[in-house]
């Protein structure tokens, strides 16, 4: 395997194979998202749009961190990267040299992400074994004290549990809206 090749392992088409533009996007994702931008978020971002290789996404990462431009702290038991405030502009310049496509695509699977992530934070779902084959899945709409309804079915297998999981995560009033409309 060439460097080159290796360079671009993940890649997908349009992606930055640049560790300068790399490091612009870091910085204009910690800029632009409305919700603080956590380590986790935007490693998922890079590997889900197959934005960057791995290893040049994290030595840019990191490269950010030994500078100063990005700052890592913990909230709320998450690692979260702020841009530092005296890079703000130039960050916010400079990333008029990425691609728009590319910034677009980025920010859209950002903010599709933390939608989901708080999706999962609000809204639970349990998965536990039935006697003999299956499972049982309990959704629960609501946290804590704030718990709206709590919902347990039987699921036939794995499989249709994770699609339903997935499908009641895209959007969990949906099934309050129809237990409500079932009984009104």
């Amino acid at each position: 395997m060439s460097h080159e090749d290796f360079l671009s392992a993940g890649v997908m088409p349009g992606g930055l194979y640049s560790r300068e533009e790399i490091r612009l996007l870091l910085c204009f994702l910690a800029e632009r998202l409305a919700q603080p931008l956590t380590a986790g978020l935007a490693e998922q971002v890079f590997a889900k749009e197959g934005l960057a290789n791995y290893f040049e996404y994290t030595a840019a990462l990191q490269e950010l961190l030994e500078s100063g431009r990005l700052v890592m702290s913990t909230e709320a038991g998450e690692a979260v990267l702020r841009l530092d405030g005296k890079y703000a502009h130039a960050a916010g310049e400079l990333a008029r040299e990425l691609p728009r496509r590319v910034k677009d695509r980025a920010l859209h699977a950002a903010e599709q992400l933390q939608a989901q992530n708080r999706r999962e934070r609000e809204n639970g779902i349990t998965v536990y074994p039935a006697d003999g084959e299956g499972c049982y899945m309990t959704f629960r709409q609501g946290k804590g004290g704030d718990m709206l309804m709590s919902v347990t079915v039987y699921v036939p297998d794995r499989e249709t549990a994770q699609a339903m999981r997935e499908k009641f995560l895209e959007n969990p009033g949906r099934i309050y809206s129809a237990v409500i409309e079932a009984f009104g």
